[in-house]
């Protein structure tokens, strides 16, 4: 797949037009062969506070997916998302980091739609379809709607190492944001109590 026809896969015309959810995920869904250096200059080039948005929506949205005791997938999902999410809030001034962001990136999008081999298993028929993450994951999507009630399994799936350093990065990403959210939940408690005050009638 060439560079024209990589931006059409993901409907867009530059890394500029690179904003929103479904390019994100037409990315990560791709199940083809992709030239790195492509890939690597569009996420070179994307605005890196908009990527970690995207990214943090995209694995929100597909970890909803996750069947309920299925909590090993789940924690592979919320480790990755933290990892991309503390390299790209990270790597502005750190080419290195830069290039291992569009590693894992790529990396990720070949496990999650290529390469994973999850089994998911009709109780109906006892019979057994082989599916990558990305389609099991579906599946479950769909089974929700139809209460089809597959059985799914993923041990095949559970090795996905990712490097200490990333990692950190990643809980120092997840820290940061608990501590906006609780600063949040002060001001907001501040504002109300304040309200409150002005409020009061006899």
């Amino acid at each position: 797949m060439n560079r024209e026809q990589f931006y059409e896969l993901l409907d867009i015309e530059s890394a500029e037009d690179f904003q929103y959810f479904e390019n994100l995920a037409a990315f990560f869904e791709c199940e083809e062969e992709l030239d790195y250096e492509d890939v690597a200059a569009l996420f070179g080039a994307v605005d890196q506070a908009v990527l970690a948005e995207l990214i943090d929506e995209y694995f929100e949205e597909i970890t909803n997916f996750v069947p309920g005791s299925e909590t090993e997938v789940f924690s592979i999902f919320e480790n990755v998302r933290r990892a991309l999410i503390g390299m790209c809030r990270n790597c502005e001034e750190d080419e290195t980091l830069r290039s291992k962001l569009m590693e894992e990136l790529e990396r990720f999008r070949r496990w999650y739609s290529i390469d994973s081999r999850a089994y998911c298993t009709d109780p109906a028929t006892l019979t057994e379809e082989e599916k990558t993450m990305r389609d099991a994951l579906l599946l479950a999507r769909l089974e929700k709607l139809d209460g089809s009630g597959y059985q799914y399994d993923f041990s095949e799936c559970m090795h996905y190492p990712l490097d200490e350093y990333i990692v950190s990065l990643g809980d120092l990403a997840a820290a940061e944001d608990a501590e906006a959210e609780a600063a949040l939940v002060a001001e907001d408690a501040v504002a109300e109590e304040e309200a409150a005050q002005f409020d009061w009638r006899p």
